[in-house]
C-alpha cells in the first residue's frame, strides 16, 4: 500500500482506509441544528459557498449569499431554496469594493437580521503555476481575499457592536 505513495489515495474513490472509516453522506448534525440562525456566505453561488449554504439552510439556517454575478447567485438561491424549503437570499457583492461591501451588510441586516455567522468564502483564483502569476494577478488574489474578508468582517462586527450583539 505505502510502496505507491499518495498517489493511489487520490486515484482511486475505493481507497483502503475507505474499507474501515467509509465517507459519510449526511450532516453529522441533528435537524434544526442552525434553526433561526442568520448565516452570511461570501462566494456563495458556487463552489464550496454553494455547498455551505446547501448544508447550512437543511440544517434551518436563513442564509444570504454574495458575490459579483448576481445571475450565479440568483440561480443558486433559488436553486437552494427549493432543495431545502428555507429561502435563500442573494445579494450582489464585490467585496474588494468597501462601500459596496457597507451596502451589501446593511442589505443582509435589513432583510434577515444582523448575522451570527460569517463565511468569509469569497477567492480569487488563477488555475497557473505561482512562479506564472503577473502582479495584477497577484494583487487580485489578495485584494479579495485578505482585504476583501477584512472589510466584510469589519463592517458586519461594526455593526453587531452598534446593535450590542
Amino acid at each position: 500500500f505505502f510502496s505507491y505513495g499518495t498517489k493511489i489515495l487520490y486515484q482511486n474513490i475505493e481507497a483502503f482506509q475507505s474499507k474501515f472509516f467509509p465517507p459519510l453522506q449526511n450532516a453529522m448534525l441533528p435537524p434544526n441544528s442552525f434553526q433561526g440562525k442568520v448565516v452570511f456566505i461570501t462566494g456563495g453561488g458556487t463552489g464550496l459557498g454553494k455547498g455551505m449554504t446547501t448544508l447550512l439552510s437543511r440544517l434551518g439556517a436563513h442564509c444570504v449569499i454574495a458575490s459579483r454575478k448576481i445571475d450565479v447567485l440568483k440561480a443558486t438561491a433559488d436553486q437552494i431554496s427549493s432543495q431545502t424549503g428555507n429561502k435563500v437570499h442573494a445579494i450582489q457583492c464585490d467585496v474588494r469594493d468597501p462601500e459596496m461591501v457597507q451596502n451589501t451588510v446593511s442589505e443582509l441586516i435589513k432583510v434577515v437580521g444582523h448575522p451570527d455567522i460569517v463565511i468569509n468564502n469569497a477567492a480569487g483564483n488563477f488555475i497557473s503555476p505561482t512562479e506564472r502569476l503577473s502582479p495584477n494577478a497577484w494583487k487580485t488574489i489578495i485584494d479579495i481575499v485578505l482585504n476583501g474578508t477584512a472589510f466584510v468582517t469589519l463592517e458586519i462586527g461594526k455593526q453587531l457592536i452598534k446593535a450590542q450583539k
